[in-house]
């Protein structure tokens, strides 16, 4: 039992915590559990975030889509972020599409930015607004009748807010966009997953009078959306001394290919990736997020570079600590024979 209210409090985090605090002897087993096992504390509208599977993942996608002219915002309430070090905006999003999309001819994937933004009003401007994700990083929509490389199920993406932007006194406004034109109706664009709810406040408005910027003034809260909660969610990470490590890094090279592959340990990774960088103080991604081990990936021999750069792999877990691994050098491709005549 003591344990189970070690968890509680821990999850709680709040005032109410501290008002039901335990006896002396007790409270020493909890600080040690607490400083021991952090875990992140999420707040969406609908708290119960295993019921985001609708749309995103497959199957009926009920013009849930996240567009240039399609912008979804949440409203949230005011959450105690006593405690936290660190805050994140987020949302579960899939079914990115390539050009050639339901055909395979083409499977360079329709490219675009999406963003979001958090103020403590319905109304956003460039202040409140944070680069998400590329579509190029999202999981891809399966093909009818043909293999894609990239298809998965939804996956939640998140980013860095100060976390002085999370009000524990006002409502807390999200909203979730494309700057994208190619991304103006569910044929092209991501979609974002979505929860059945009972919850009969409201909450959630969908606005299609945007045009790739963030709505505000007038008119904002267009649409209310009642019966769905959309994927949208705040997550609040406490400081915490887990490492992320990367082990067994190699890469294989030979005339016409690179291939890498490591191994990420970690509490609940999340996503892992590979750099590349000419000086060792300048890294730049080179790959979509890998969601799932075993991490391996193949380059063209002259996709990335002519020159000798260094690469290296990296992997993020749950609390947002990222691991590296020690950078391999790579040559430059010996030149080509002259062909005989």
């Amino acid at each position: 039992m003591r344990y189970l209210l070690a968890l509680w409090l821990l999850a709680a985090g709040s005032g109410a915590a501290h008002a039901q605090a335990p006896a002396p002897a007790d409270a020493e087993k909890v600080s040690a559990f607490s400083a021991k096992s952090p875990v992140p504390a999420y707040y969406a509208p609908e708290r119960n975030l295993g019921k985001y599977y609708l749309y995103a993942d497959g199957g009926f996608h009920a013009d849930w889509y996240v567009g240039y002219n399609n912008c979804w915002v949440v409203k949230l309430p005011p959450i105690p972020a006593g405690g936290y070090a660190k805050a994140f905006i987020g949302a579960k999003l899939g079914r990115a599409k390539i050009m050639s999309w339901p055909a395979s001819w083409d499977t360079t994937p329709i490219p675009g930015k999406i963003y979001m933004a958090v103020n403590q009003a319905p109304s956003f401007n460039s202040d409140h607004t944070y680069f998400l994700v590329d579509a190029a990083d999202l999981p891809r929509e399966p093909l009818p009748n043909d293999s894609l490389d990239g298809v998965d199920s939804a996956r939640w993406l998140w980013t860095e807010i100060p976390l002085a932007r999370v009000s524990a006194e006002n409502p807390n406004y999200l909203a979730l966009w494309s700057s994208s034109r190619y991304f103006t109706a569910a044929s092209s664009s991501p979609i974002i997953s979505a929860a059945l709810s009972d919850s009969t406040e409201e909450d959630v408005w969908l606005n299609r009078s945007i045009k790739g910027n963030p709505p505000s003034g007038e008119g904002v809260l267009e649409t209310p959306i009642s019966g769905l909660k959309p994927a949208i969610a705040i997550k609040l990470v406490p400081a915490n001394e887990y490492k992320v490590f990367i082990k067994g890094f190699s890469a294989e090279l030979d005339a016409e290919n690179i291939t890498a592959s490591f191994t990420a340990i970690g509490e609940d990774i999340r996503a892992a990736w590979l750099e590349i960088s000419y000086d060792k103080f300048d890294w730049q991604r080179v790959t979509r997020y890998m969601f799932k081990a075993p991490y391996f990936w193949t380059f063209g021999r002259e996709e990335l570079s002519k020159e000798m750069f260094y690469l290296r792999a990296a992997a993020v877990d749950n609390l947002e600590n990222t691991g590296y691994s020690k950078e391999i050098t790579v040559p430059a491709p010996a030149p080509r024979a002259p062909e005989a005549e």
